[in-house]
C-alpha cells in the first residue's frame, strides 16, 4: 500500500480560502472615503465603503453585491482573462487593480460557496484563478511592490483548481454513452506488452478474493515482493498457490498478474541496482517460464518517498532492470506508477525513465474520505489532498490518461475508497458506496485507455480500512460491479461490450443501452430520467445511471430522446438526441439521421408497448409435491410468473438458483440457495385482467446477459415458466385439461 503522502507545502501556510494572502505595500489597511490615494481612482471609494461595511458586519448577501461592484469596476468590461493578459505585461504599474480583483474575487467566491450557489462560486474562482500568473510574475518583478512568496502563491493555485473541478457543474463534461456489442464504440489499443484490446484486468492480493462466486473469478491478482529480502520466484510462487488453495484457482486461470516489486530502502537502494545483474536476470527468467502475462510493477510511487529518490538515480535504475527483463522475459511488460500527488518540489514527471523503458502507466488511487483519517479536517487540507467532498476519483485519472493515454495503457495498480475510519470508529459505507462507483463504472465507460484495475484488499495497519471486511455491502457491490463482461475474469483477454459517447450510435431496438455520466460529484440525491418526445422510459439514481430499453415496439421514423439529470427535484441539465427507429435497428445522433422504413405490420398495434396480462387458473407441483396456486398471468398466450416464485419452487433441489438485484439488472446465480423475501407463492387475491410493459430489467445468469422477456406487474418481474426452465435443465410437464403443470428436477428439459 502506498506510502503516507507527504505535504506539498511547509505547515506555516495561510489559510488561502478567505484571507488575503498578501497586500500592496505601503497602503492603509482601511482605506479613507475621499479623494485619490496613491493613484487609486476617487470612484473606487464610493464602491468600496459599502463593501467595507458589509465585512465589519459579516452580511454574506452584502458581501456578495458590493464586491461584485468592486471586481466589475476593476474589470471595466473586460473579460478576468482579458484583464489579466493585459496587466502581466506591466505588473508594477497595475499591481494594485491584480491585488483588488485577486483577493476579492476569492472572497466573493467564499460566500458564495457558504450558500451553496456552486455555479457562481466557481464563476467568482475563475476569476480569481486568471490574476495567479500576473501576481506570481509581480512577485518576481525586480521593483515588486508586494510581499509574500511565490510558492503561497502556487499553493494556493492549488486551492482554487481543486475548488473548481470539484464545484463546477456545467455541462461541459456531461456526456451520454452506448453501450454496444458491435466494436463500434470507443476505444484505446497501444499495442503494448500484455494490454488487452479491449476490456479490464481486475483483482486483489492473494488470498483476499473479495468476489467468492468462482464464476465471477478475476482475471488477475496482485504481488507484492521486497526487492532487498525477498526472492521474486519464491514470493510469487508461495502468492500463486495461496490463491490455489483457499479459492481453487490454478494459474492458468489468469489472464495476466501484477508483481510490485518494491524498494525497501526507496532512495537508498538505487544506487546498488546495478550491482544486481543477477538477482534481476534470474528474477526475468523465472517470470518467463512462469507461462503467464505479468505486468512487473518496479519501485513505485517513488515521488512520495519518504527516503526521497533522487530522479536521476531512479530513472537509472528504472532502466537497467527494464533493459534485462525486455531481453530475458518477453511475457513481461514494464509498469512505472506514481501516486497522484507529489512530495514537496517534486513532480511524478521528473522520474519518467523513458517510453522505450515502459510499457504500462500505473497510478495508485485511494479515495479518501479524510486526511490521514482525521474527521476534523480542514477544508483547505481537503481541496489540496482531494479527500471528502474534493475525493473524485474520475479526476485523478484523467490526469494521467491525459498524460499519457495516447502512447502507454493506463494501470490503476493498486487503491480502494475508505471504508471505515478507526480514529473516529465511524463507518463509511454510505459515502464509499457511490465512488465505488464511479471507479468500477464511470472510468470503463470515459476512459478506454485504462487496461487494469487492482483493489488493495487487505487490512492494514493504520486510520483508514479499505479492505472489504470493513463493509459488507462494498463487497457485495464490488462483486456486482466486476460481474460485467468488461472486466476481464477466467481468463478472458477481450471485452464484447464497449462504450460509445453519443455522438452516433447504432443498436438492436430491442437492446438499447445507455449510461450518462453526470459530473455532480458534490451533489446529493443525482438521478437520470430517459424519454422519448414526454414519454419516460426509465430513471436511475446510481451511477453510472444505466437504463436498458427494448424499442422494438417503436414506430419507424424520427423521435426526441431527451436525457434530464435532477439533484432531488431541481433539473440540473437536459440533453437531447435524434433517434430513429428503422425496423430493426435504433440509431441515436446529435445529427440528423436518414430514415429507411420497414413495411408496417399487416394489422398495427395501437399501442406495441402496452400487453394485455389476464389471471391465469393454472396450478403446479414440484417433484411430486402437492398442487399449489401462485399469483400467473397469462400474456399471449403464454403463462408468466413471478422469477421470485420459480426460485422459491426449486430452492433445495441441485436445480437451485438465487437472485440479486442491482439497479436495473437482476442477477440469477446458479447453485445457490434461494434468499426468500417472504412474499413469495402468494395469490392475488384481488387479481384481475391488467396491462402491462416490457420490463426494463437485465436479467443475466452467471454473469452471462440473458435474452429474456419478460413483463413489469405491480412493481414484480415476471417471467415465462417455460423460459427459466429451460435455463436451469429442468422437465416440465403439464395437463390441459385440468390445467396443471408438473416440474421434475431430475429429468432434463423437453421442448414438448
Amino acid at each position: 500500500m502506498h506510502k503516507k503522502i507527504k505535504k506539498l507545502v511547509s505547515c506555516c501556510m495561510v489559510v488561502a480560502m478567505a484571507v488575503s494572502l498578501m497586500s500592496m505595500s505601503g497602503l492603509p489597511a482601511t482605506a479613507t472615503r475621499y479623494g485619490d490615494v496613491q493613484g487609486l481612482p476617487s470612484g473606487f471609494w464610493g464602491i468600496y465603503g459599502p463593501y467595507e461595511d458589509a465585512i465589519g458586519s459579516n452580511n454574506a448577501a452584502g458581501i456578495i453585491e458590493h464586491g461584485e461592484n468592486i471586481i466589475n469596476f476593476w474589470l471595466a468590461g473586460g473579460t478576468a482573462t482579458q484583464r489579466a493578459a493585459e496587466w502581466i505585461t506591466n505588473v508594477v504599474e497595475h499591481g494594485w487593480e491584480i491585488n483588488n480583483i485577486f483577493n476579492y474575487s476569492r472572497e466573493v467566491a467564499s460566500r458564495y460557496f457558504d450558500a451553496n450557489d456552486y455555479v457562481n462560486a466557481v464563476r467568482m474562482y475563475r476569476v480569481a484563478l486568471a490574476f495567479v500568473d500576473p501576481y506570481i510574475a509581480l512577485f518576481e518583478h525586480p521593483d515588486t511592490p508586494l510581499t509574500g512568496n511565490v510558492t503561497d502563491m502556487e499553493f494556493t493555485r492549488t486551492i482554487i483548481e481543486n475548488t473548481i473541478a470539484a464545484y463546477d457543474i456545467s455541462d461541459s463534461d456531461i456526456g451520454v454513452y452506448a453501450e454496444v456489442r458491435d466494436g463500434s464504440g470507443d476505444t484505446s489499443y497501444i499495442g503494448s506488452r500484455n494490454e488487452p484490446r479491449t476490456g479490464i484486468y481486475y483483482g486483489e492480493p492473494p488470498g483476499t478474493a473479495a468476489v467468492m462466486d468462482m464464476s465471477q473469478k478475476p482475471g488477475s491478482t496482485l504481488i507484492y515482493v521486497e526487492y532487498e529480502f525477498e526472492s521474486l520466484a519464491d514470493r510469487v510462487e508461495n502468492d500463486l498457490i495461496l490463491n490455489e488453495t483457499l479459492h481453487g484457482y490454478p494459474r492458468s486461470d489468469y489472464s495476466a498478474i501484477q508483481i510490485a516489486w518494491n524498494f525497501h530502502g526507496e532512495g537508498d537502494t538505487l544506487r546498488s541496482v546495478p550491482n544486481d545483474r543477477t538477482k534481476i536476470t534470474e528474477a526475468a527468467r523465472y517470470l518467463k517460464n512462469l507461462g503467464i502475462p505479468v505486468l512487473l510493477r518496479v519501485g513505485a510511487e517513488m515521488n512520495v518517498w519518504e527516503k526521497a529518490a533522487d530522479p536521476a538515480e531512479y530513472k537509472a535504475a528504472y532502466r537497467f532492470i527494464s533493459e534485462i527483463v525486455k531481453s530475458e522475459a518477453p511475457n513481461v511488460a514494464m509498469v512505472w506508477s506514481v501516486n497522484l500527488i507529489s512530495a514537496a518540489g517534486l513532480t511524478y514527471e521528473m522520474f519518467y525513465p523513458g517510453d522505450d523503458a515502459v510499457d504500462w502507466i500505473g497510478i495508485s488511487l485511494y479515495t479518501s474520505r479524510y486526511v490521514r483519517g482525521n474527521p476534523n479536517t480542514l477544508e483547505r487540507d481537503s481541496v489540496i489532498y482531494r479527500t471528502g467532498a474534493y475525493a473524485n476519483p474520475v479526476s485523478f485519472v484523467r490526469e494521467l490518461v491525459d498524460e499519457y493515454g495516447s502512447r502507454k495503457p493506463i494501470i490503476i495498480t493498486e487503491g480502494g475508497v475508505s471504508l471505515y475510519n478507526r480514529s473516529n470508529n465511524e463507518d463509511l459505507t454510505q459515502w464509499a458506496l457511490p465512488r465505488i462507483r464511479q471507479v468500477y463504472s464511470y472510468i470503463p465507460m470515459l476512459f478506454p485507455q485504462v487496461k487494469a484495475i487492482y483493489w488493495f484488499n487487505v487490512n492494514t495497519e493504520g486510520p483508514s480500512r479499505v479492505d472489504f471486511g470493513a463493509s459488507p455491502q462494498a463487497r457485495t457491490l464490488y462483486g456486482q460491479l466486476t460481474a460485467s463482461e468488461y472486466f476481464l475474469g477466467r481468463g478472458r483477454t477481450e471485452s464484447p461490450i464497449t462504450f460509445k459517447k453519443l455522438g452516433t450510435a447504432t443498436m438492436p431496438a430491442n437492446a438499447v443501452t445507455l449510461n450518462t455520466f453526470a459530473p455532480y460529484f458534490t451533489l446529493d440525491d443525482i438521478s437520470v430520467r430517459y424519454s422519448i418526445g414526454s414519454r419516460e422510459l426509465g430513471r436511475s439514481s446510481d451511477i453510472p445511471y444505466r437504463q436498458a430499453f427494448n424499442l422494438s415496439g417503436e414506430a419507424d421514423g424520427a423521435h426526441v430522446l431527451s436525457i434530464e439529470v435532477f439533484s432531488g427535484n431541481q433539473k440540473l441539465n437536459t440533453l437531447e438526441f435524434n433517434l430513429s427507429k428503422s425496423g430493426s435497428n435504433v440509431t441515436i445522433s446529435t445529427g440528423s439521421i436518414p430514415v429507411t422504413p420497414s413495411e408496417p405490420d399487416p394489422i398495427p398495434n395501437p399501442d406495441p408497448d402496452v400487453f394485455t396480462a389476464t389471471p391465469s387458473p393454472w396450478k403446479l407441483n414440484v417433484n411430486g409435491g402437492p398442487m399449489m396456486e401462485t399469483d400467473m398471468y397469462s400474456i399471449n398466450g403464454n403463462n408468466y410468473l413471478k422469477i421470485r416464485d420459480i426460485a422459491y419452487l426449486l430452492n433445495g433441489t441441485d436445480k437451485q438458483f438465487d437472485i440479486d438485484v442491482d439497479g436495473i439488472y437482476v442477477f440469477l446465480l446458479s447453485g445457490h440457495a434461494y434468499r426468500a423475501r417472504g412474499d413469495e407463492m402468494t395469490p392475488n387475491p384481488h387479481a384481475t385482467e391488467t396491462t402491462t410493459s416490457a420490463t426494463m430489467n437485465h436479467f443475466s445468469l452467471d454473469g452471462e446477459i440473458l435474452n429474456l422477456t419478460a413483463y413489469m406487474i405491480a412493481g414484480s418481474n415476471y417471467v415465462k415458466l417455460r423460459d427459466v426452465l429451460e435455463l436451469f435443465n429442468v422437465y416440465v410437464g403439464y395437463d390441459v385439461p385440468l390445467r396443471e403443470f408438473y416440474i421434475n428436477t431430475a429429468r432434463a428439459y423437453e421442448n414438448n
